[in-house]
């Protein structure tokens, strides 16, 4: 376990609830998600105003911005500019919106309360969640950061130089720590080099298990090599699945995958040893 503490924390800090024109929300996607102009369009044709909810405003010195919400208010902009027809009524009903305002934020700040806001919610994607919590200075997101930096990958669709599945990655600097998921990340590129299924996030994970629980034991280089003759990324991520799945679908899940990776790295490095082997895990207990 890394025994750190990668929890959020947003000073104490002024919040009142108060009517706003929607016309002077101002928006920073820097401290959230991009704005989705066709989803905004979207929600203002079909706009039922009780139904709107409370947008969440963070009061800057130059104004107010939409911390939760974007699209909503957004949506109403478009209604109250004239550039989607509603009725009179809907309009009307809109021309000040109930916000939930924050007085004396910094802008970290502002993508901390914005996660956490989103924390239960499918709404916001991981990557976009990713970029936030590393603006909002969040230690998770931080040190997960400075791990892909140091090997120069980026967190997008997997190619050579970027990485998928970026909760899996950060699961792994929450469970073990940043130092492990620097240790797997190089201990992939030696097995495999730069390719987009080095980085693949279960197998990472895989290593990252094993190189944890039995630092005394699994040496690295070692390790890289066991893989590599286990034959390319693509085909090691292939067993991981056949092991989750079981050819019934038992462990058809990320948990089910990450157990089923622990099992398959335990497996090669066992492979062919006499002495110094580590126990391969029933991941069916």
């Amino acid at each position: 376990m890394s025994g750190k503490d990668y929890s959020y924390d947003i000073p104490e800090h002024s919040i009142e609830y108060v009517r706003v024109d929607p016309m002077s929300i101002k928006f920073d996607s820097r401290a959230q998600r991009n704005l989705n102009k066709p989803r905004a369009r979207a929600i203002a044709e079909k706009l039922v105003p009780t139904a709107l909810g409370t947008p969440i405003l963070s009061q800057r010195e130059d104004g107010m911005y939409a911390v939760d919400g974007m699209h909503r208010v957004y949506a109403c902009q478009l209604i109250m500019a004239g550039e989607v027809a509603v009725s009179e009524q809907v309009r009307n009903a809109i021309q000040t919106v109930t916000c939930e305002v924050h007085s004396g934020l910094s802008m970290a700040n502002e993508a901390s309360l914005f996660i956490i806001k989103n924390k239960e919610s499918s709404k916001v994607g991981p990557n976009d969640e990713f970029r936030i919590g590393v603006l909002a200075g969040h230690p998770l997101f931080v040190d997960t950061n400075t791990v892909l930096e140091k090997h120069q990958l980026k967190v997008g669709s997997r190619t050579a130089n970027k990485v998928g599945g970026i909760k899996a990655i950060l699961g792994i600097v929450e469970e073990h720590g940043p130092e492990i998921l620097d240790q797997s990340l190089t201990i992939a590129e030696e097995a495999w080099g730069r390719t987009p299924d080095t980085w693949h996030a279960v197998t990472v994970g895989g290593i990252a298990t094993v190189i944890s629980k039995h630092p005394e034991v699994v040496k690295h280089p070692e390790l890289a090599q066991k893989l590599k003759r286990q034959g390319d990324p693509l085909s090691f991520k292939a067993k991981i699945q056949t092991i989750a799945t079981n050819n019934n679908t038992r462990l058809d899940g990320s948990k089910g995958r990450m157990k089923a990776a622990h099992l398959a790295v335990a497996s090669a490095w066992n492979a062919s040893r006499r002495t110094n082997r580590i126990p391969v895990p029933n991941i069916f207990e």
